[in-house]
């Protein structure tokens, strides 16, 4: 009876165990929200946690007083069974309150995301990572360890973790993934990339142990040596005599607890104008301010050519100028500079801490033609002819090309023009064309337009010119024979008329 009893207890204390580990396993399969604990803060997830580890220290002790008595044969195995089923129980409880407390597992987090520039322009970011576990802190601060049960080392670094940058779906980032070996907790690691579009947002993706996390951050702008970088795609224009150029700028506040700023052009020749403005609402600038949340703006900067070059403005020769951005109290330092040198250079800027951007224009001459003739009315009679001279002009700044000179004409109409190809003419030059229209023989009286038109290039550029319209009166052609029969029939009619009053006189 008594090997029957002990049998029995042997068998209720391996499917008490047994039952012991199942349960323990299915506790830590189970997510946090079948736990029973749902709707807890984490603060009564602690205190249940704790309260595990004290049930679970005290059937501990149960357990080891009781095993030393068995050992003794001090205690049945009945009782025995009860206290080790106790302690598993206990065991169970504390791995179940411990994975209900952990939640959400130990995360990695964006601590900081920094644009920056470099001297020479291009744009970064700096992305710094934190990996953190409040949940593990409590639990050291506690003093509650789970080595034996449930070991929590794997959560304390983490292996193969990679980082990208993304705006709207599309990675933006050179290069376009970067990858950290190990992140230990409680630490943080910065991944550096250069923008391949600049951005004021973007977001962070983190892929690690199996799972991708992202993260949309507004960019924070870190220390760069310039206060308010400035850019501009259309560094390099050409621009006509007597025209506008005018460039798109793209500011961006870097650092610094200025908000007002002065905006400046050096090293422009004094025949060329300029003004900045806004593209929104037109109004003219000289100095910008930064309001509260803004770090970034666009201006225009609008640069007037004169009508003729000078020893400074020469045409198809670049021109290189600056425009600069400078705390307002600084504007002084620059004028100052300016008066012992009126050319500045990148070390000069530099030394000013100003933000600067290049700018390269080359003024261009203007192809111009004028057809001038003192009279553009003619009348001539059947038969005849129109001659004239007109005065080709080159009233542009630059020389023109290839001139012809030719006729648009009325039905079978001819034109003569002598020279019709002047090969070059220089600036304020002119030259003579003699130019006859030729009517045909059989032309009706009437009035004609013959057209007089004109086509060159400067600059490999077709210029474009003003047609002159030429009046023509054609009348009919003077009968002599007709006026002369006409005329002595008249003396022979006045003649019998005289005779004829005569001969009445007298009878």
């Amino acid at each position: 009876m008594k090997t029957t009893m002990k049998r029995f207890f042997a068998v209720a204390v391996c499917a008490l165990a047994i039952f012991g580990l199942a349960a323990q396993w299915a506790a830590a399969m189970a997510p946090p929200a079948q736990a029973g604990a749902e709707g807890q803060s984490q603060t009564m997830k602690l205190l249940t946690l704790k309260k595990a580890q004290l049930q679970k220290e005290k059937t501990k002790g149960d357990f080891d007083r009781s095993l030393k008595l068995k050992e003794q044969g001090l205690t049945s195995e009945q009782e025995f069974a009860m206290v080790q089923t106790s302690y598993l129980q206990a065991q169970v409880d504390f791995q179940q309150a411990l994975i209900n407390f952990m939640g959400s597992e130990a995360r990695i987090s964006v601590a900081s995301a920094v644009k920056f520039q470099d001297a020479g322009g291009k744009k970064f970011v700096r992305v710094t990572l934190r990996y953190s576990s409040k949940e593990l802190k409590q639990l050291e601060n506690l003093n509650i360890k789970a080595d034996d049960l449930f070991p929590l080392d794997f959560m304390k670094e983490l292996k193969d973790v990679s980082v990208t940058l993304k705006s709207e779906a599309k990675i933006v980032s050179d290069p376009y993934e970067k990858g950290i070996a190990s992140l230990p907790l409680e630490t943080e690691k910065d991944v550096t990339f250069q923008l391949l579009k600049d951005v004021e947002n973007l977001e962070v993706s983190v892929f690690y142990s199996g799972k991708t996390e992202t993260t949309s951050v507004y960019l924070q702008k870190g220390v760069s040596a310039n206060i308010v970088t400035i850019n501009s795609a259309q560094f390099s224009q050409e621009a006509d005599l007597e025209s506008t150029a005018t460039y798109d700028l793209s500011l961006e506040k870097f650092s610094g607890e200025a908000n007002v700023f002065k905006l400046d052009v050096v090293n422009l020749p004094h025949a060329i104008n300029y003004e900045f403005s806004d593209p929104t609402t037109s109004a003219r600038l000289s100095q910008i301010k930064f309001s509260e949340g803004v770090t970034s703006m666009k201006l225009q900067l609008k640069l007037f050519l004169p009508k003729n070059a000078d020893a400074q403005v020469v045409i198809d020769k670049p021109l290189e100028l600056y425009v600069l951005t400078l705390e307002a109290e600084r504007g002084s330092v620059l004028q100052e500079m300016l008066a012992k040198n009126p050319v500045i250079g990148p070390k000069e800027i530099d030394a000013m801490r100003a933000g600067s951007v290049r700018l390269v224009l080359v003024p261009r001459g203007v192809g111009k033609i004028e057809v001038q003739a003192v009279n553009l009315y003619h009348e001539i009679k059947v038969g005849e002819s129109v001659q004239m001279e007109v005065r080709v002009k080159n009233a542009g700044t630059r020389k023109l090309n290839n001139i012809r000179v030719f006729g648009d004409l009325p039905l079978n109409w001819r034109a003569e023009i002598s020279p019709d190809l002047i090969t070059s003419l220089e600036q304020n030059k002119e030259q003579v064309v003699t130019i006859k229209f030729q009517p045909p023989a059989d032309v009706a009286v009437g009035d004609y337009e013959p057209k007089i038109k004109t086509e060159c290039s400067a600059d490999n550029r077709k210029v474009e010119s003003e047609d002159k319209i030429v009046r023509v009166h054609v009348a009919a052609k003077t009968n002599f024979i007709g006026i002369g029969l006409l005329v002595l029939l008249l003396v022979g009619l006045l003649v019998g008329i005289v005779v004829f009053g005569i001969k009445l006189t007298r009878r």
